[in-house]
């Protein structure tokens, strides 16, 4: 009996690989949510620190065109954290998208990898039929043989 062959092996094997690709993918965008978290929190920490840097040199008197310069980059500042959090909604919804084509690349292998189970189980039933034929074969070829 020939050698048990899946014909769907080509198939299974480059679904594998577009799944590691993925997976590769999703660690990227967690990477780059990480980054843009961090960007976040060290935004709201200047924000933080030039706003009370104002507060205390407005208490102490200061001109009002330097005023004005904090305000404007407070609101810059403030600006960039609007953006980078639309940045980072943008990676969470890029990341469960991904999620979800992970899944159902994992589904399509683990479906591929059970018929390949049932096929190489059909080939073993097979191919102990065959041997049990040989068998069987032997032993009536035997017992003739001796008989004649």
């Amino acid at each position: 009996m020939k050698k048990f062959r899946f014909s769907l092996d080509k198939v299974l094997e480059y679904k594998r690989q577009v799944l590691g690709l993925m997976k590769s993918e999703l660690s990227r965008l967690q990477l780059k949510l990480r980054e843009t978290e961090k960007k976040i929190e060290d935004t709201n920490r200047e924000f933080e620190a030039n706003s009370k840097n104002l507060t205390a040199k407005m208490r102490n008197g200061m001109p009002s065109h330097i005023i004005a310069v904090y305000k404007d980059y407070l609101g810059r500042l403030n600006r960039r954290v609007i953006s980078l959090a639309e940045e980072k909604k943008k990676i969470a919804n890029a990341m469960a998208a991904k999620r979800k084509e992970i899944v159902k690349m994992n589904s399509d292998i683990s479906g591929l990898e059970r018929l390949r189970d049932k096929q190489l189980g059909e080939y073993h039933a097979e191919e102990i039929k065959e041997q049990e034929l040989f068998i069987e074969e032997f032993v009536s070829h035997t017992a003739n043989s001796r008989a004649v």
